[in-house]
């Protein structure tokens, strides 16, 4: 699952600056409507995340749980000159004429248009949490190709999904708990309650196998019993991006899961607990991770400080 994030800019009606067209009626908290005449219209999928704003503030962020698309009239407003196309078109409060072109044209009323449009619907209220730890400066510091105009925007996957992970709290259900409990045996019980359901994220799990085939520990290359670690533990739809991912052998994948081997996140080293003494598994400690694909790093530092916390270990350079 190829997961984005993006920035959607939330204009209330009496905040428009430009008048090409009437707006669109949003709810910041819950849902975002654009059409298909806005940049990135097409790249938008459910599951991504967003980064909500206005023109000045960082207002929330969440995931899209659902997108809905309805054909529509487009009211397009246009300067009435013959072949002037302006890039843009200003209301005046007080001025007469009230309307003016950005190529210098005056006019009483604009020419309307209607064209057939498709509107979208971004819905994410399940999920919604306000934000404001983050500025509009930061955000668009992880805009790679940031444009003052554009109402959607891409922006850096790992940096927003960080976000995310430190701000959203989830209804926990029996499937998604990260109860962590103190006592071993409790908490193998618990991951083998979510063996079943990590075998069955197939499309995160194909994602993994078309970056390399073959387990990240062992580099063992029998698909049929290699499977998708997250990193990060599962919560939703998120975390199923493929930095977020480990492709690891069965017994490894339940290792991994139980804090019984980390990875140093600056060497990509792997390291075991000290009770794991088979030959089967020490035969890789200190040996180098075998990936291709870009690593979550602050995913990796999180596993690894508990990790070392949690066997007392003095973290290995």
């Amino acid at each position: 699952m190829n997961q984005r994030a993006w920035s959607f800019k939330a204009v209330d009606q009496d905040d428009l600056r430009y008048f090409g067209n009437n707006g669109y009626h949003d709810d910041s908290t819950s849902f975002y409507r654009y059409d298909n005449f806005v940049p990135n219209h097409k790249q938008v999928k459910k599951g991504d995340i967003v980064i909500v704003t206005d023109r000045k503030n960082v207002l929330g962020i969440s995931v899209i749980d659902n997108l809905s698309s309805t054909p529509y009239i487009k009211v397009r407003n246009r300067c009435p000159n013959e072949n002037c196309t302006p890039a843009k078109l200003i209301l005046r409060k007080t001025k007469k004429p009230k309307w003016r072109c950005s190529n210098g044209h005056e006019f009483e009323q604009p020419k309307v248009e209607d064209v057939p449009a498709l509107e979208f619907k971004a819905d994410y209220k399940q999920n919604y949490k306000p934000i404001n730890s983050i500025s509009i400066m930061d955000l668009i510091s992880q805009t790679p190709r940031y444009n003052v105009q554009s109402s959607i925007q891409e922006i850096d996957f790992e940096w927003a999904n960080n976000i995310f992970d430190s701000i959203i709290q989830l209804d926990p259900t029996e499937t998604d708990i990260d109860d962590t409990p103190l006592d071993m045996d409790d908490r193998r019980i618990a991951v083998l309650r979510q063996i079943k359901q990590r075998r069955g994220q197939k499309a995160f799990r194909d994602t993994l196998i078309s970056q390399t085939a073959k387990c990240a520990v062992t580099g063992c290359k029998i698909v049929d019993i290699l499977e998708a670690a997250h990193i990060s533990a599962y919560k939703n739809d998120t975390h199923n991006h493929v930095s977020n991912g480990l492709l690891l052998r069965c017994d490894m994948h339940t290792l991994y899961d139980l804090d019984l081997f980390a990875i140093n996140p600056d060497s990509l080293i792997i390291y075991f607990a000290p009770q794991i003494q088979d030959k089967e598994y020490t035969k890789y400690q200190g040996k180098n991770l075998h990936v291709t694909h870009k690593i979550n790093y602050g995913a990796l530092v999180k596993r690894w400080e508990r990790f070392t916390e949690m066997y007392d270990l003095i973290e290995a350079n």
